[in-house]
Parts: C-alpha cells; sequence; structure tokens
C-alpha cells in the first residue's frame, strides 16, 4: 500500500502539534497552556486525528521527534514509508468514518437498504465524507461492533488492509512507549 503525500503531511503535522502541546505544558507557557487554549487545541486534534489524545499522554517526547524526523524523511523522499505510518494513517481515517457514521446512526441496530440509502444520500452533508464513505457497506459493524468496541472493527479493517494479525494493527497505532 501506498500512503499518500498529503496523507503524511497531515500526519507530521500532527505530531508537530503534539510535540507543540507537550513543550508548551512542560514549559508551563502561559499563553499555550491557558485551559480555554489547550481544549480548544485539544479538541480540533481529536477531531482530525481520533486516538491522537491517547498519543500525546503515552508516547515519550523522543518518540514524538523520531516520528516527525521519519515522516520529513519520508517527505523529502529519501525513505519509503513505515508500516507503522501507513497503519496510523488508515487508523485516523476508518475511524474518523466509524465515528460519524455511528453519530448519523445514532441508537439504530437494525440496517436495512432504506438506511443505507439514507446515509449514502446523506455523505455530502457530513464531516470527512470520503472517510465516512468508507463504511457505507458496513452500517451493519458500525451499528454493532464486535464486542460492543467500534474500535475493534476499526482495527479488524486495517488488518484485512494491511495483512497483518490485529495484535500487530494495535501495537504499530498504540505502542507501548511511556512517557
Amino acid at each position: 500500500m501506498r500512503v499518500a503525500h498529503e496523507a503524511l503531511q497531515d500526519l507530521r503535522a500532527k505530531y508537530a502539534e503534539m510535540l507543540s502541546m507537550r513543550l508548551a505544558d512542560v514549559a508551563q507557557d502561559p499563553v499555550h497552556s491557558a485551559p480555554d487554549r489547550v481544549r480548544h487545541r485539544m479538541r480540533q486534534l481529536a477531531a482530525r486525528f481520533p486516538g491522537a489524545l491517547r498519543e500525546i499522554d503515552e508516547l515519550a517526547l523522543v518518540e514524538i521527534r523520531r516520528r516527525i524526523m521519519a515522516l520529513d524523511s519520508v517527505l523529502a523522499l529519501h525513505d519509503e514509508a513505515e508500516l507503522w505510518m501507513e497503519a496510523i494513517v488508515v487508523f485516523h481515517s476508518l475511524t474518523r468514518g466509524a465515528l460519524v457514521a455511528k453519530r448519523w446512526l445514532g441508537k439504530r441496530k437494525r440496517i436495512d437498504e432504506a438506511v443505507r440509502r439514507g446515509f449514502q444520500q446523506a455523505l455530502g452533508e457530513l464531516p470527512f465524507p470520503e472517510d465516512s464513505r468508507a463504511w457505507a457497506a458496513h452500517l451493519s459493524t458500525v451499528a454493532s461492533p464486535p464486542r460492543g468496541r467500534l474500535l475493534d472493527a476499526v482495527f479488524a479493517r486495517i488488518g484485512r488492509e494491511l495483512q497483518l494479525p490485529d495484535g500487530d494493527v494495535r501495537g504499530l497505532v498504540f505502542p507501548r512507549l511511556s512517557r
């Protein structure tokens, strides 16, 4: 699988924002660490990159910097995209789409053709329409995910796309690198 240049640029921007937020926190920068500003930045980060708040809490600063450098190298065409980059790009896209689909479905558990058509028609009005479209044929899974966990469905789809076991995918997206 090839990762689009734009997706890698977005991923780099995510890690740069995470680094900026963490450094502002460490320095106790009054402008960038004001509670309202922090909440706003976190909401924006989480909306665009689901799972990023977990990363910002769990990744060490050295790992965030390492990821930025690795992405810089790929973006400069010095290296090929690493598997973790692909996994995280797909994770963000599928998770954004699944969350939008879940919100659109509301409490519906029964998915029939009318619901599918309604979702297809609503796509243009929904946030992240391309990401959401990826779930159009899988609305039943979104309505009733495995073990009741939407992320289980996301990880299963990533595993199929990357041809990796579920545990490997989870490790690529959320490695056990503690602050």
